[in-house]
């Protein structure tokens, strides 16, 4: 069986935010690490050092400023893990008919102060940012594990079905998977019942028969309605990708659409509302 091992990494820190300061695929992530850190670009637009430096100098102060409080964090998600992470990756690989192979590594959790919760083939980033701010229980801890490994699952799947779609698709069908697997009544004795996801996926809805449906809604019906005919998941993820493919050319205009505005969808009505306008789901 499989584990999620906790590991403190500076340096893989640093890197984070270096990646995401200078990501093309998510630009947007850069002002969401300037609204979290808004000292951080003030000391990156002095440009008085290179910009590793610059990150390194800042981590180092903050995390030293906030050094119990953050130790108080990290003490209470290892006891999380501790409890329930094999449980939780148990149900997690039962609801993906996946078996882990002999060479498959175990799963680790980074804690950092980095706004968001990213991924890196089997090491997964914890944002404590909140942290900062007074938080010290993170009782998501679990949640947000199980959807961050689902994604590696799911890349190992498609990689052994040699299935390649666009990274557009990928984003979107992943983040559409992640919250519908955490949100299974399989993981009621250790989770709270809640939708874990990201805004720009959860908030896109489809039409179709003339009726408006959070895109969510209708996988994670579909979901639990191929489960109970005894359906595995590679028959659901199967039917998912079929009917994303008919739409991909929407699911690219939601992207660009939130690479332009961000987080301002969820701060603007209009903008959200905009968003929200629903694809047209073909005639299957």
């Amino acid at each position: 069986m499989k584990k999620i091992i906790l590991k403190e990494d500076f340096d893989a820190e640093v890197q984070i935010f270096l990646d995401f300061l200078n990501s093309k695929e998510y630009p947007q992530h850069k002002n969401i690490i300037f609204f979290s850190f808004p000292e951080l670009k003030k000391m990156r637009d002095l440009r008085t050092e290179n910009e590793k430096s610059t990150v390194e100098k800042f981590l180092k102060t903050v995390l030293e400023e906030n050094r119990i409080k953050i130790q108080e964090s990290i003490i209470f998600i290892k006891n999380e893990i501790a409890k329930h992470g094999e449980k939780m990756l148990e149900i997690l690989a039962n609801l993906m008919n996946y078996n882990w192979k002999p060479q498959d590594n175990n799963y680790f959790l980074i804690p950092t102060i980095f706004p968001l919760s990213p991924f890196k083939k089997n090491t997964f980033f914890y944002s404590i940012y909140k942290t900062l701010k007074g938080k010290t229980e993170y009782s998501r801890v679990l949640a947000v594990s199980a959807h961050e490994i689902s994604h590696m699952i799911l890349i190992d799947i498609l990689k052994d079905r040699n299935i390649k779609i666009s990274q557009e698709l990928f984003y979107f069908v992943k983040e559409l998977i992640a919250p519908i697997l955490v949100y299974q009544d399989d993981f009621n004795n250790i989770l709270k019942k809640e939708i874990v996801g990201n805004y720009n996926v959860l908030e896109i809805y489809f039409e179709k028969d003339e009726k408006t449906i959070r895109a969510f809604d209708y996988f994670n019906d579909m979901f639990i309605k191929n489960r109970s005919e005894g359906k595995n998941f590679n028959f659901f993820l199967d039917e998912m990708i079929f009917i994303c493919k008919k739409i991909e050319s929407e699911i690219k205009e939601k992207k660009n659409f939130d690479n332009k505005y961000g987080i301002q969808i969820m701060e603007n009505l209009e903008i959200l509302k905009k968003f929200r306008e629903p694809i047209k789901l073909q005639v299957l």
